[in-house]
């Protein structure tokens, strides 16, 4: 090379080294964390919800602020805890995309989605694609049992998913034995009307299911054909519509049937608070309703309706009347109530129960594995630990490594917290004591359950006048 040319190169070779110093830094993607200098890479736990819903953006905030407590003990292994939140719309297209932003472009190790089985079905799919390249874990508060069979069939495609919820089969069982029977008993009827949300996740609870799986066959009947094995007279079923509003006919039936006991599966997409108000002014309103998922769970209810909510029995979840089920119920209660300043505690709801209780999970896996990286660990390690921090299911009844139809989800297990609204919006819990002590709640939890305080609607009208 002649001197010329050996100049020009060097030249070259200097400016380019030069521009290179002047470029700007590559920005992170948008809800990334920017590292600060001597603190660890934040884990990132990535939300999917349509935030227009209710219910939803509880289980944003609940999320929220679990993160904030693990952070406040030192996050998971020394490394803080970073919450996104991306949009689902509560529509199937929408949220496979954003599940994939969260896992490829935010690079989420943890991802907690809303429980729309629709949705949740066509995630799994395409998160089962993604896993080998990006380590992450799922969770879902959804019924559906199609991701249950799944994960026992094919586990080494699907493991990474977990049901933060017990699924279609279990919550059948539940209704039929844990539910219905010790309401009735308190009423003293053999008479029921049923009335089923007609949807994917209600399938089993309908029709009955059968499952063949790895574990072994598992079948389960319908909640009418459970019932009826039990002597119970279902004078009157019905199949509803997601999103009904006019219960008056479904009301009227009931009544000529002579039903003593009202139970109502439904959803969060099911006007539970237009039910309250027809059935409290309607010829029905003697007979003792029982509802199952909804807005029923939370303080705002009794308001919603107008205290139309009388005498309705249901799950409820808000706080302070929540029964201590462990440590973390007391420590979480404080940080939400907290929230609320003089006005006292947020409403909230199961699932967000369930979804705070999840992210504390993970952590306690984390730091058994002693790693935040090691996915699959993590995975197994969920698998084997009998969690006990749950915020309001047993130990025993939010295993994850049961060998059955529950792998991977919560099993059957009593609604320990079935409370009736009586004078004033006050909630009374009014589970049978022995079903809630042979399921493994504490004494303290025991305790809380007053069946003997329960009133039919009829003379809760006249008492609270």
């Amino acid at each position: 090379m002649n001197r010329t040319k050996w100049v020009l190169a060097v030249v070259l070779v200097a400016m380019a080294i030069l521009l290179a110093g002047c470029q700007q830094p590559t920005q992170p993607p948008k809800g990334a964390t920017t590292p600060i200098p001597g603190e660890k890479e934040p884990i990132k736990v990535c939300g999917l919800f349509d935030s227009r819903i209710p219910v939803f953006k509880i289980n944003m905030e609940g999320i929220k602020v679990a993160a904030e407590m693990i952070n406040e003990q030192g996050g998971i292994l020394g490394r803080p805890v970073e919450v996104i939140f991306e949009d689902t719309q509560k529509k199937v297209d929408v949220a496979v995309t954003a599940y994939r932003k969260a896992v490829i472009e935010h690079g989420c190790e943890i991802i907690l989605m809303e429980g729309v089985s629709e949705e949740v079905y066509a995630v799994a799919e395409e998160g089962a694609k993604l896993y080998p390249k990006y380590p992450h874990i799922l969770i879902a508060a959804n019924a559906g049992m199609e991701t249950n069979i799944k994960v026992i069939n094919e586990y080494d495609k699907y493991k990474f998913y977990f049901k933060a919820l017990h699924p279609d089969a279990g919550q059948g069982l539940q209704i039929a034995y844990d539910v219905v029977p010790p309401v009735a008993e308190l009423v003293g009827t053999k008479k029921v009307a049923l009335w089923i949300e007609e949807a994917a996740w209600t399938e089993c609870m309908r029709k009955g299911c059968s499952f063949d799986t790895k574990f072994g066959k598992s079948e389960v009947k319908s909640i009418k054909e459970m019932l009826e094995e039990q002597g119970y007279e279902v004078v009157h079923y019905a199949d509803i519509a997601v999103g009904e509003k006019n219960f008056l006919p479904y009301l009227e039936a009931a009544k000529a049937s002579g039903a003593g006991v009202i139970m109502v599966v439904s959803s969060w997409y099911t006007d539970t608070v237009t039910l309250a108000k027809q059935w409290s002014t309607s010829g029905a309103n003697d007979i003792q309703i029982v509802l199952w998922g909804g807005p029923h769970q939370m303080s705002a209810y009794w308001k919603m309706t107008g205290n139309a909510a009388l005498g309705i029995i249901a799950p409820y979840f808000s706080y302070p009347e929540l029964p201590p089920v462990s440590p973390l119920t007391e420590e979480f209660e404080k940080k939400w109530c907290a929230k609320g300043g003089e006005a006292g505690c947020p409403t909230i709801e199961q699932s967000t129960h369930h979804y705070i209780s999840e992210l504390f999970r993970i952590k306690e896996a984390m730091e058994k594995v002693g790693s935040t990286e090691d996915i699959d660990a993590v995975i197994k390690a969920m698998e084997e630990t009998m969690f006990t921090s749950h915020t309001v299911i047993s130990p025993q009844d939010c295993y994850f490594g049961r060998k059955d139809m529950y792998f991977h989800s919560y099993p059957w297990h009593p609604a320990y917290s079935l409370g009736q609204y009586q004078c004033g919006g006050k909630v009374v819990y009014v589970n049978d004591k022995e079903i809630a002590r042979d399921h493994g709640y504490s004494e303290e939890v025991i305790k809380e359950l007053h069946p003997e305080a329960y009133k039919n609607p009829a003379e809760l009208r006249e008492i609270c006048k």
